[in-house]
């Protein structure tokens, strides 16, 4: 054989062999942020011990799937598994091509099978390949939060959990973060609001953030700042239920003008009169309405639809005894809409016994009894004004 054909057939060699391409990076770690993605994660048990776990991740044509026979273990700094009872298989498919490994449990050691397309061997580095797979694993189930967490407090403090979770795309996994964070690290007010910014940006689960704010709230005492951290996160919701809850683990913490304002313009958003109602008397029963907060008040009223939740909003105002003329004139404004002669015919009942009703007052309330068309209804809240007068 000639030294040209040796140097041919060298170089053909070359051409096939699969060089490690230690450098690159799956594409599940890869962030794109212009490509939606969609995931699944659950967890079964037959009752007789044996668990399976499957895991589900895709965007574009990138996909991580893991499948799990029995429990499993996983360092907490990612780098590999510390223990499989059975089987586990983690794969990455990338358009046509996947990489897969199979981990299994042989005499309590574990065998690592990996292959490419189907075939035996890899074509990338196998340590960073796994521990890119078990982060990203882990940023979309938090199955190694509870021993994560304080290691990368213990690494980088507060801050560098915070900086992890900002790179998560699950909305539980994210909490899971930010809850291990909260009961293992004591921190300052700047690691709060970061949570709370990052909860009213990047996560879209209402439940989620809800329980998030609940459990920040639990913490302590909370400044104003961060409670308009929290009224910030109130009004990213569309779920009225769900925002009354968050709203209202802030509630306590609302204390300058400008949050109770923010507050009253968060609660306007709400379309479901009950939840809206609920959190505007539990507003009131603090003394969030005053002459600055009034008019975002009465404009978050003005979203009650229903006459019986509109009145005993306006009554409990009415409970707290205000003598703010443009909060007493707000009030009989409010009343107009109100188109049950029996809830309009009570609250007016109500002012009457409340305020006096002169000058602009006056015209106000007999504008509102105009409304009324039941003669019982009309004569009582005309009534009660004629007995003001005799008592005055």
């Amino acid at each position: 054989m000639t030294a040209a054909t040796l140097s041919f057939l060298a170089a053909l060699a070359l051409d096939v062999m699969v060089v490690p391409q230690a450098g690159a990076q799956p594409c599940v770690t890869s962030r794109n942020a212009g490509r939606t993605s969609s995931s699944q994660h659950w967890t079964n048990s037959d009752g007789r011990g044996s668990q399976t776990t499957v895991i589900r991740w895709k965007r574009g044509d990138c996909e991580l799937r893991l499948d799990a026979r029995g429990d499993f273990a996983v360092r907490p700094d990612l780098t590999g598994f510390r223990s499989v009872d059975d089987v586990v298989e983690i794969e990455e498919r990338d358009g046509d091509h996947s990489r897969r490994l199979r981990i299994t449990n042989v005499n309590r050691g574990l065998e690592y099978r990996w292959s490419i397309d189907g075939a035996e061997g890899f074509d990338v580095d196998r340590d960073k390949w796994l521990a890119n797979m078990l982060l990203a694993v882990e940023r979309r189930s938090a199955m190694v939060a509870k021993s994560r967490v304080p290691l990368l407090i213990q690494q980088g403090g507060p801050n560098a959990v915070l900086d992890e979770t900002s790179q998560m795309d699950a909305d539980w996994a994210k909490r899971q973060y930010f809850m291990a964070l909260l009961s293992n690290a004591s921190l300052s007010e700047a690691n709060v609001d970061r949570i709370l910014r990052q909860a009213a940006d990047s996560m879209s689960s209402d439940y989620e953030r809800a329980e998030l704010v609940k459990a920040v709230a639990a913490k302590g005492p909370m400044s104003d700042r961060l409670a308009r951290g929290v009224i910030a996160v109130g009004q990213r919701m569309s779920s009225d239920y769900e925002k009354r809850r968050a709203l209202s683990a802030g509630i306590e913490a609302v204390t300058s003008p400008e949050s109770r304002q923010a507050f009253f313009i968060a609660a306007s958003t709400m379309s479901s009169s009950y939840e809206l109602a609920e959190l505007l008397i539990a507003a009131e029963s603090r003394a969030f309405v005053d002459s600055v907060s009034s008019e975002s008040y009465f404009k978050a009223v003005g979203r009650l639809t229903s006459d019986y939740e509109r009145r005993r909003t306006l009554s409990a105002l009415l409970k707290q005894k205000p003598s703010t003329p443009s909060i007493l004139a707000g009030v009989l404004r409010a009343s107009a809409s109100i188109n049950s002669d029996f809830e309009l015919a009570s609250l007016l009942v109500e002012f009457a016994n409340v305020a006096q009703v002169r000058g602009e007052l006056r015209e106000l309330y007999l504008k509102a009894t105009r409304s009324i068309s039941s003669d019982y209804e009309y004569r009582r809240a005309l009534t009660a004004l004629l007995e003001q007068d005799k008592r005055i």
